[in-house]
């Protein structure tokens, strides 16, 4: 089940809300969702303190890839996302295929 939500964009360094015509862009959203966990720290979302993987903070230190694949798809699994495949190459994220479960 594919979720619909309001779309952002990256604009100079942030996100900004997509309009079009004078009205939010509501599509389909899996993908920005999984960008936005992986970008969020642990605490950014008040109501779930432990969503959020901090990706920026693997990039600058020396991880395990496996160990990161492993933190990547624990976190997507607690959004009820099953990973299907997670594919890192130097800390970087290459490919995530990833459905969501309901």
């Amino acid at each position: 089940m594919e979720a619909d939500d309001i779309l952002t964009e990256n604009t100079t360094a942030k996100e900004d809300i997509r309009i079009s015509d004078g009205d939010f862009v509501v599509n389909r959203s899996d993908q920005q969702h999984i960008q936005h966990i992986l970008k969020a720290d642990k605490g950014q979302y008040y109501q779930h303190p432990l969503v959020g993987l901090g990706i920026r903070n693997f990039q600058a230190a020396s991880i395990n890839p496996d160990e990161l694949k492993q933190q990547i798809k624990t976190q997507l699994k607690a959004d009820n996302y099953d990973t299907e495949e997670i594919q890192v190459s130097d800390k970087f994220i290459v490919n995530i295929d990833a459905k969501r479960l309901k």
